[in-house]
């Protein structure tokens, strides 16, 4: 089933890309974030995705790049950090409003790649690239699927 547009603007949702590098990548929408076409083409694939991702067992350090503590964000991005993802969440402007980028909030010490992951979730994953390289890129912008 499809993600609506709906969906997107009611559901904090947590989606999973590639970066030029390779990289995984997870992002954290806030119900407000751009959330890109192959994300929303298919709600049991990035549940496919994320129920792996979350489930994996720890393989490195996490660093986390926030100030302080916000409960399930901070905990989640440690969490998925730890098991080599790089974690974004929407960025805000000075007003508050949600902005058309994700800002890096943790990273892993030694970042999980495409071809470290098993065949099933390779096939799900290995068309959703983001432009940016997610070790140097504080900012990644994501055009929206509406």
């Amino acid at each position: 089933m499809r993600y609506s547009e709906i969906d997107l603007q009611v559901e904090d949702l947590m989606w999973f890309g590639l970066d030029t590098q390779g990289c995984v990548v997870e992002f954290t929408t806030g119900g407000s974030a751009n959330v890109p076409e192959f994300v929303c083409r298919s709600r049991e694939d990035n549940e496919t995705l994320e129920n792996y991702f979350t489930n994996l067992a720890p393989t490195t350090a996490a660093h986390m790049l926030m100030d302080q503590e916000l409960g399930t964000l901070t905990e989640d991005a440690r969490h998925l950090a730890s098991r080599g993802l790089f974690c974004y969440d929407v960025a805000y402007d000075q007003n508050g409003s949600p902005t058309d980028q994700y800002h890096k909030i943790a990273f892993p010490e030694k970042p999980l790649i495409l071809e470290d992951l098993p065949d099933n979730i390779k096939r799900i994953i290995v068309d959703h690239f983001v432009s940016a390289d997610a070790a140097s890129d504080q900012y990644i912008h994501v055009d929206h699927a509406y």
